[in-house]
């Protein structure tokens, strides 16, 4: 093949893979899962959230529209949001205010906050994005922990938000980062309560492991984007801590008891890899 031809052929190649990458990029998925817990009450049987990670300021139809109706269709009990919502000195930060408002009449959102609010916000902005929230009455739970009621049953909602030395590959830590362990979690959230059924949300799954050591019961996270690139078989080959094929990257993960739900994101380059929305339904095994 000459040169002329090669340069024809690799454009149409490209023309071609460009707009399948921008549908993939725009084509929302429903990922639903049931799980089943012996700890989770009976009070909580059939208790159903929905998930969304990692939008990055993105948006799908007119004032996310198309989000707010995938999310509305799966008549959630609670939404979580587990961070990089927003990014990149938040060009579209009213957009996604107003997405949570429209995800507040729903259903209680339950928020945390990622690496990309950390690193990217100023503080003033940063401030901002809380209030609002609280205004709109979503519940920010970073680092904190609140308790959720049924009768004479309750279950533990918890937020874990640590800084960027805890974020391989992240700015100034791409070399220096520290890793997670569980003298950290402790730190940052306490000794988890034995007798009540702890749902953890927290922005990277690849501390699961240390997740289950500390006692979740369930984890939900984002940030692996899915690994960015999906392959047949083995799926997302790419992480952000800048090494290939991530240990938690998307579905569910089980270390003895504990789970492990890992969302794909809803923003951000992505190849064979659509958007996701996460539902999943808790059953309880008593």
């Amino acid at each position: 093949m000459d040169r002329k031809a090669s340069m024809l052929t690799t454009s149409f190649l490209i023309g071609g893979a460009v707009p399948y990458v921008y549908r993939e990029m725009s084509r929302l998925e429903v990922s639903r899962y049931k799980i089943t817990s012996s700890v989770l009450p009976e009070a909580f049987d059939g208790l159903k959230t929905v998930q969304l990670s990692d939008l990055h300021n993105k948006v799908f139809g007119n004032g996310n529209s198309q989000l707010v109706k995938l999310v509305s269709d799966e008549k959630p009990d609670m939404i979580f949001m587990t961070g990089d919502m927003v990014s990149h000195n938040a060009p579209h930060i009213q957009e996604f205010l107003k997405l949570a408002e429209n995800l507040s009449d729903i259903a209680q959102v339950y928020y945390v906050n990622g690496n990309h609010e950390l690193s990217d916000l100023d503080d003033e902005t940063f401030d901002f994005v809380t209030e609002r929230l609280k205004d709109i009455g979503a519940v920010c739970l970073d680092n904190d922990r609140i308790y959720i009621e049924r009768g004479d049953s309750r279950i533990c909602l918890c937020g874990l938000c640590y800084t960027a030395e805890y974020y391989r590959g992240v700015r100034e830590y791409k070399h220096g980062w520290k890793a997670f362990s569980l003298t950290d979690m402790i730190n940052y959230l306490g000794i988890k309560d034995p007798e009540v059924y702890t749902i953890l949300l927290a922005h990277n799954p690849l501390d699961f492991d240390v997740h289950a050591e500390w006692g979740a019961d369930i984890s939900f996270g984002g940030h692996v984007h899915g690994g960015a690139v999906r392959l047949p078989l083995i799926n997302g080959v790419l992480s952000p801590e800048r090494k290939l094929m991530p240990k938690y990257k998307e579905g569910v993960y089980r270390i003895n008891d504990s789970f492990l739900v890992a969302n794909r994101g809803l923003g951000r380059l992505r190849i064979n890899n659509p958007p996701e929305i996460v539902s999943v339904t808790l059953y309880s095994a008593k």
